[in-house]
């Protein structure tokens, strides 16, 4: 699913917002539309296991509002 998402720019301090869907892919690479700096946002601190007995393993995200980004080597 697509949704909009807000991130902060390492570059410039500006924050801009981007629809795009989140997969299983532990990095999203993005351009800043203020600077066009390129950046990585880093989901792994986000993502949590959750257990279930009944259903298994499942992994749930829960995002801040604003993803800080970083620079992309």
């Amino acid at each position: 699913m697509i949704k909009r998402y807000r991130f902060q720019c390492w570059s410039c301090p500006k924050v801009y917002s981007l629809s795009l869907e989140i997969t299983d892919q532990q990095e999203v690479i993005v351009a800043c539309p203020y600077c066009n700096a390129e950046a990585v946002v880093d989901l792994r601190p986000y993502r949590k296991k959750i257990i279930s007995v009944m259903r298994g393993d499942d992994e749930q995200i829960k995002l801040p509002d604003i993803l800080p980004t970083k620079e992309k080597k």
